[in-house]
Protein backbone atom coordinates (compact mmCIF):
# COMPACT_ATOMS: atom_id res chain seq x y z
CA UNK A 1 0.00 0.00 0.00
CA UNK A 2 1.19 3.60 -1.11
CA UNK A 3 0.84 6.45 1.58
CA UNK A 4 0.63 9.74 0.24
CA UNK A 5 3.60 12.08 1.87
CA UNK A 6 2.95 15.71 2.84
CA UNK A 7 5.41 18.40 2.25
CA UNK A 8 5.40 21.47 3.35
CA UNK A 9 5.77 24.17 1.05
CA UNK A 10 6.89 27.59 2.03
CA UNK A 11 7.94 29.40 -1.00
CA UNK A 12 8.51 28.88 -5.06
CA UNK A 13 11.60 26.87 -4.70
CA UNK A 14 9.78 24.17 -2.21
CA UNK A 15 6.75 23.59 -4.85
CA UNK A 16 9.71 23.62 -7.59
CA UNK A 17 11.40 20.63 -6.14
CA UNK A 18 8.03 18.55 -6.08
CA UNK A 19 7.19 19.35 -9.51
CA UNK A 20 10.46 19.00 -10.63
CA UNK A 21 10.31 15.23 -8.79
CA UNK A 22 7.19 14.08 -9.42
CA UNK A 23 7.86 14.61 -13.27
CA UNK A 24 10.77 12.45 -13.39
CA UNK A 25 9.26 10.01 -11.19
CA UNK A 26 6.88 10.13 -14.21
CA UNK A 27 9.78 9.47 -16.04
CA UNK A 28 9.40 12.26 -18.29
CA UNK A 29 11.46 15.33 -19.62
CA UNK A 30 10.28 18.55 -19.08
CA UNK A 31 8.89 18.77 -22.65
CA UNK A 32 7.02 15.98 -22.57
CA UNK A 33 5.38 16.98 -19.54
CA UNK A 34 4.56 20.55 -20.47
CA UNK A 35 3.09 19.28 -22.99
CA UNK A 36 1.20 16.74 -21.56
CA UNK A 37 0.38 19.48 -18.59
CA UNK A 38 -0.75 21.76 -21.88
CA UNK A 39 1.97 24.54 -21.25
CA UNK A 40 5.14 25.86 -22.51
CA UNK A 41 8.50 24.42 -22.20
CA UNK A 42 9.90 27.44 -20.83
CA UNK A 43 6.91 28.08 -18.56
CA UNK A 44 7.85 24.75 -17.08
CA UNK A 45 11.57 25.15 -17.01
CA UNK A 46 10.70 28.51 -14.80
CA UNK A 47 8.34 26.55 -12.61
CA UNK A 48 10.90 24.15 -11.93
CA UNK A 49 13.21 26.66 -11.33
CA UNK A 50 11.70 28.42 -8.60
CA UNK A 51 10.45 31.15 -10.62
CA UNK A 52 8.23 33.82 -8.11
CA UNK A 53 6.39 35.66 -10.70
CA UNK A 54 4.57 32.07 -12.67
CA UNK A 55 1.08 32.49 -13.01
CA UNK A 56 -0.82 31.11 -10.05
CA UNK A 57 -3.86 29.17 -12.36
CA UNK A 58 -1.08 27.61 -14.80
CA UNK A 59 1.38 26.28 -11.66
CA UNK A 60 -2.19 24.84 -10.21
CA UNK A 61 -3.10 23.61 -13.67
CA UNK A 62 0.89 21.64 -13.58
CA UNK A 63 0.43 20.43 -10.27
CA UNK A 64 -3.12 18.97 -11.13
CA UNK A 65 -1.79 17.37 -13.87
CA UNK A 66 1.36 15.54 -12.53
CA UNK A 67 -1.16 14.42 -9.38
CA UNK A 68 0.28 17.08 -7.30
CA UNK A 69 -2.69 17.52 -4.22
CA UNK A 70 -2.53 21.44 -2.87
CA UNK A 71 -3.74 21.98 0.32
CA UNK A 72 -3.91 24.73 2.78
CA UNK A 73 -3.77 24.16 6.53
CA UNK A 74 -5.66 27.38 8.08
CA UNK A 75 -4.69 29.37 11.15
CA UNK A 76 -7.84 28.58 12.86
CA UNK A 77 -9.26 24.90 12.39
CA UNK A 78 -12.54 26.28 13.38
CA UNK A 79 -12.92 29.01 10.20
CA UNK A 80 -16.24 29.00 8.55
CA UNK A 81 -14.63 29.56 4.77
CA UNK A 82 -17.88 29.52 3.60
CA UNK A 83 -18.90 32.75 5.20
CA UNK A 84 -16.43 35.01 3.58
CA UNK A 85 -17.62 36.93 1.15
CA UNK A 86 -17.14 35.61 -2.88
CA UNK A 87 -15.06 38.96 -4.55
CA UNK A 88 -17.22 40.35 -7.67
CA UNK A 89 -15.07 40.35 -10.93
CA UNK A 90 -13.98 43.85 -12.11
CA UNK A 91 -15.67 45.03 -14.95
CA UNK A 92 -14.21 43.71 -17.98
CA UNK A 93 -12.97 40.77 -16.56
CA UNK A 94 -13.69 37.21 -18.08
CA UNK A 95 -15.35 35.11 -15.21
Amino acid sequence: MTTNKLHPVFSPADLATLVRAVRISLGMTQSEAAAFCGVSAPFLCGLEAGKSTAQLGLVMKVCNDLGIRLLAELPDPGLDITQAPRRKPRSGAKS
